[in-house]
């Protein structure tokens, strides 16, 4: 573990180093093989598009910067989806969109961070990028109701300290259903971990 790591977080670069990504445990193997050998391919075809953090140096002048060929420390992938509340959910503020199955959501389609940094902060990060660019960005300009993800068990915890909330027909999956009303957020420009 390193303590008090300093990153930044932008979108992936073909020059990023991938390679010594580490995942952890072999529960993990998939979001490692994602990052090396299609997280860059999707990228460029606008099938998904990768975000990732990124160790800054110091520099001589004092200031921080990337490294040239920037080793990756955690990373998130975003996609267009839609999700199916089956009852679950009702959207109060507009009644008539619980008649349709399915509502417009932002998927986190994968969200690992380097063994080796977990614990500081990264993860934290992505996820309000993520929730920032749903809220900021996306639906402002285009219907989207919902960020949702396909969490691991071991992750649940993690996004319900965001405000998710597991889809109770869901619960008992190995990769479970959680979803997130943007416009339930107290604060959608401040995004916080709650307590």
């Amino acid at each position: 573990m390193q303590a008090g790591v300093d990153f930044t977080i932008r979108q992936l670069l073909p020059s990023d180093r991938i390679k010594s990504f580490s995942a952890g445990d072999s529960s993990a193997q998939p979001l490692k093989t994602f990052l090396q050998k299609q997280a860059q391919h999707f990228h460029g075809a606008h099938i998904a598009k990768t975000w990732v953090a990124v160790k800054l140096q110091a520099q001589e002048n004092g200031t921080l910067a990337e490294e040239a060929q920037a080793a990756v420390l955690g990373y998130i992938t975003l996609i267009c989806s839609e999700i199916s509340l089956r009852n679950a959910y009702a959207i109060e503020d507009c009644p008539t969109a619980n008649q349709y199955e399915y509502m417009p959501a932002l998927k986190i389609a994968r969200l690992a961070v380097d063994s080796r940094y977990r614990s500081q902060g990264i993860g934290d990060q992505l996820l309000a990028l993520a929730i920032a660019i749903g809220t900021d960005l996306i639906a402002p300009y285009i219907g989207c109701r919902f960020i949702i993800t396909d969490a691991k068990k071991g992750a649940i915890r993690f996004y319900q300290k965001f405000g998710f909330t597991l889809l109770e027909s869901e619960q008992e999956q190995d990769a479970p259903a959680m979803f997130l009303d943007i416009l339930q957020l107290p604060e959608a420009n401040q995004v916080k971990p709650t307590k």
